[in-house]
């Protein structure tokens, strides 16, 4: 039975404008991640971010109390994020140096849940969703061009070859970089594929090439290989419906290897005496032999960790872990590091069942892609995130977001009823788009 035309405006009106600050506040605060202002522009050490960061909050948190209820909403991946803050703030008194705790708690790990609370509640659309997408992507671009710029110049680089982030912070470090432009590059090709305009699928496309050079210039062992695999599953996942995907995928597999002759074959090989400690697979292994000692058969350690940012004082040479998953281990014990396990395979599961649900509907398909974008990226970082102390940094928690706001979304849709001569092919636009 058909319903009134009017019941969907009743419902699309009801959504209109919500957050609205409070996004454009989260969009700005994206820009500002990867551009950096205090690099950029004559302003010292004035807390740009973080006051942005907290007016966005206020501005959100406002609003929210103004309609009386629940301050969030709570997804699963969030209540495991929840619990992995609750974890790190019990860690911290009991931690070595409890002051670097403190600091790496408030700088990082904190700004992570207040931006991922932000996520889930304030992109309210497709739209919304997609748009941040497209910032998230551009700014990364804009980073690569400017390494690019300098690893051509033979400026700004690490061990006298690496390419380095041009714009400083954690992205100096080449591993940071290859990681975070990596798990990027499956949002730009989706953009691409999803655009109608030849101008917009173009630049997409070479905002893809960007983040793909940038990777292979950083000399990274993690990010070759997140690269390869994490690249090798999003291209298998999208060849059925975009073929040429496939042919693209290879051919600029073909030309690294052309424009590199052995790049590929002397990476893992080790350089003798002048492979760095933390860059050699033999350094890598005693780190996680190191991190076990440190536990030991302390159950106190196996709990409640050594504190945040506190393995390097009994690390080797005053090493970080180079793994994510050893990191929280360490760090913040074992039961943080069961939630943090929890928190990323939710995320993957969450994109995985969209991806399959609308795997063959022709009318989902910018649904079924973003998608498999989420879940490519989320896989680059299981990954890449085996060679880098990284779970307390931004770049897994963006698209474990984006995969969150997609399920809302969705969920959304199906709950609004359908209107009378609106195309199917075009359903869930209309009725998230505001």
């Amino acid at each position: 039975m058909s319903v009134p035309a009017t019941s969907v405006p009743v419902v699309r009106s009801s959504l209109t404008g919500r957050y609205e600050l409070a996004y454009r506040g989260l969009i700005l605060f994206t820009i500002l991640l990867y551009l950096r202002p205090n690099d950029l522009l004559p302003i010292g050490t004035f807390p740009v971010v973080k006051i942005l960061t907290i007016g966005t909050l206020l501005a959100f948190f406002l609003e929210r109390i103004g309609q009386a209820g629940p301050l969030s909403v709570m997804p699963r991946p969030f209540r495991y994020l929840l619990v992995m803050n609750a974890l790190a703030i019990v860690s911290i008194p009991l931690g070595l140096d409890p002051s670097a705790s403190f600091a790496a708690f408030t700088d990082s790990f904190l700004k992570i849940l207040l931006i991922f609370t932000l996520m889930i509640n304030v992109v309210t659309s497709f739209r919304r969703l997609r748009f941040i997408i497209e910032v998230t992507v551009l700014s990364a671009a804009i980073v690569g061009v400017m390494t690019l710029a300098d690893f051509a110049q033979g400026r700004n680089l690490v061990e006298f070859y690496r390419a380095g982030g041009a714009l400083g912070g954690i992205l100096q470090n080449p591993n940071d970089l290859a990681l975070c432009v990596n798990m990027l590059i499956p949002f730009a090709v989706y953009l691409g594929l999803s655009r109608r305009n030849p101008l917009a699928r173009f630049m997409y496309g070479v905002c893809a090439a960007v983040l793909a050079v940038t990777s292979v210039v950083t000399y990274s062992r993690a990010g070759f290989l997140s690269l390869a695999i994490g690249g090798a599953f999003f291209l298998v996942k999208i060849s059925r419906r975009y073929p040429a995907a496939l042919a693209i995928g290879v051919a600029g597999a073909f030309g690294l290897a052309v424009s590199s002759p052995g790049r590929v074959f002397t990476l893992f090989a080790g350089s003798g005496d002048n492979a760095t400690a933390a860059g050699s697979a033999s350094a890598r292994w005693d780190l996680i032999k190191r991190s076990f000692e440190v536990a030991g058969v302390n159950p106190f350690r196996w709990l409640f960790g050594v504190g945040l940012d506190n393995f390097h004082i009994v690390s080797n040479k005053e090493l970080v872990n180079h793994n994510a998953y050893l990191q929280v281990f360490n760090e913040t014990g074992l039961p943080a590091m069961c939630f943090y396990i929890l928190f990323l395979a939710s995320a993957v599961a969450i994109s995985a069942r969209i991806a399959k649900r609308y795997r063959r509907a022709r009318g989902y398909r910018q649904v079924w892609l973003m998608a498999v974008a989420i879940q490519s990226s989320l896989i680059v970082y299981l990954i890449g995130s085996f060679f880098a102390s990284v779970a307390y940094l931004w770049y897994v928690y963006y698209p474990a977001a984006f995969a969150v706001c997609l399920q809302q979304l969705l969920r959304k849709a199906e709950q609004v009823p359908e209107q009378k001569g609106v195309e199917s092919r075009v359903w869930y636009l209309r009725r998230v788009q505001h």
